[in-house]
This record gives C-alpha cells, structure tokens and sequence, in this order.
C-alpha cells in the first residue's frame, strides 16, 4: 500500500485517576501507539507527515473533572536520519491549569542484522497557574485574599527507543531537570518510562502484540501488562491491566490511508475500583 503524504491518528484515550495530582504526568491508556506523547525518540518513519491529536476526559459527570488535550506532529527525514516532532499539551485538573510545549529531536542509527537504535531530546516550556477563584473555603477562611499564582520554566525530555524483527523497547525520561526534592507544586518531578512490547505475525493477516511497560512518576510506580490484536491493519482490539489500579478496554480502526480512530475506557480495579470508572 502506498503510504500518504499525511498520515493524521486521532486518538481519544483515557489516563489513570491516581495520576492526577499536581506531582505527576497523567498518562494515556492507548500509550501503546502514541508513546511519543514522553518519548522523543519514538517518532515514525513512515515518509509521511504524522499528526496525532488525542483528548482524555476523566470522571464524566464530576465539577472541574480532569481534561486533558494533546497535539503532536512530527516527520523524518530519511537521508539525515533524523526527525523532527512538535508537542503540545492542555491539561486542566480543578483549580490547576497546566500547559507544556516542546520541540523534539530524534536520531536513528542502522547497526549490522537489521537492529536499529533511535536517540531522543527535547526541550520547552512548562508552565504551570493556579487559580484560587475555584477552590473552596470553610466559612471563616472564605474572606482571605488569594490572587492567582504562576510559574514557567525550562523543561527537558530524553529518551531511547530500539527495534528489531518485531521488537520495540523504549527507555524515556521527563522534566529531567528537577529530582524530587526540588519539586513543588509548580515543578514537576522527573517522571520514567520503561515499555516493550513484541509484535507477532499470527497468519491470516492477524498481528498479536503483548506489551509490559513500568512507569514512575514521582514517587508514584505502575506496572502495565497489555495484550492487542489487529486484523488486516484496518482494525484492532485489546487490554491493558494496570497492576491494582485499573483494568482498561481498548480498540481502534484504520478509517482510511490518512485517518485512524483510537478509544480506550478505564474500568477500577482493586481498591481503585469505585473510583476510577466514567472515565
């Protein structure tokens, strides 16, 4: 199949509650295609134009619910081997809003039997406002003056992604610039992404993908195990189980040569169960 120009995914992906507070990315549950939402490295190859566009809405239903949108384009150039991505993130939890732009840099290095080794960078702004006009006071508190704080600063990503014969194993870090003693409440700390996952050629033009991802953001550690099927390249299905957290469902399909449509839904699991459900 000839490959477009464009190749545009749309991507309506939900994240994990327990992310939510202000120490912590939030991260999508359909990361399985689109970890360049925190890893530069992993951008395409695909002699296309790539944009992604996805938004996450947690907790329908509930006043100042987590939103979040995301923007990312990116394209290679195969004769320097390298790409270039752009991303951009909205996100607005209650009373905070947070906003991040970064330009990336990715470059990728053929070795000997087919292995190939991408490296990654990225470099931005984080900006980060609180707005003290939607929290609420106990009645004597109800009268203190609070004014809206702000704050932006620089911010770094680095990461790596190798592939091989079906093999994808990425290795990312965020915010690299501050440990988690320096974190506050406008600085995120440094968030880590270790994923694999193996794509396995079923017959009858079926692909079967297990994947097993650890993430650590903050102070907070999760562990992912997912499986995925896709049939004919046009549709796929699969699961991913986010260790006492979350149980997650999610399929796609390729709705022509430029659009993809991707959707996931967070059911709780463990003692996250009653909370994590409507997302």
């Amino acid at each position: 199949m000839r490959i477009p120009k464009t190749h545009i995914v749309i991507l309506f992906a939900l994240l994990l509650g327990t992310a939510a507070s202000g120490q912590s990315d939030l991260l999508f549950s359909n990361y399985n295609i689109n970890a360049v939402a925190f890893n530069p490295a992993a951008i395409e190859n695909n002699s296309s134009m790539n944009a992604y566009m996805g938004m996450r809405q947690q907790w329908i239903g509930w006043e100042d619910a987590p939103n979040m949108q995301w923007l990312h384009a990116s394209t290679f150039f195969d004769k320097a081997n390298m790409g270039i991505s752009l991303n951009i993130n909205n996100q607005d939890v209650g009373a905070e809003l947070t906003q991040n732009i970064k330009l990336g840099y990715s470059y990728k290095l053929y070795l000997n039997g087919g292995h190939q080794l991408n490296f990654g960078l990225a470099a931005g702004i984080y900006f980060r406002k609180l707005d003290f006009s939607k929290l609420r006071f106990e009645e004597d508190q109800q009268n203190i003056p609070l004014s809206d704080e702000r704050q932006a600063y620089a911010d770094f990503d680095f990461g790596f992604e190798y592939n091989y014969n079906g093999l994808t194993v990425g290795i990312s870090s965020n915010h690299i610039t501050v440990n988690n003693k320096k974190a506050t409440i406008f600085k995120i700390p440094i968030q880590n992404h270790i994923y694999a996952k193996y794509t396995v050629e079923a017959g009858g033009n079926i692909k079967f993908i297990p994947g097993l991802a650890y993430h650590r953001n903050g102070t907070l550690d999760m562990i992912d195990v997912s499986a995925d099927m896709q049939f004919k390249d046009i549709f796929s299905t699969g699961f991913l189980y986010r260790l006492s957290t979350s149980f997650v469902i999610r399929a796609g399909v390729r709705l022509s040569n430029v659009f993809e449509l991707n959707y996931a839904y967070d059911l709780g699991a463990g003692k996250f169960r009653n909370y994590n459900w409507n997302s």
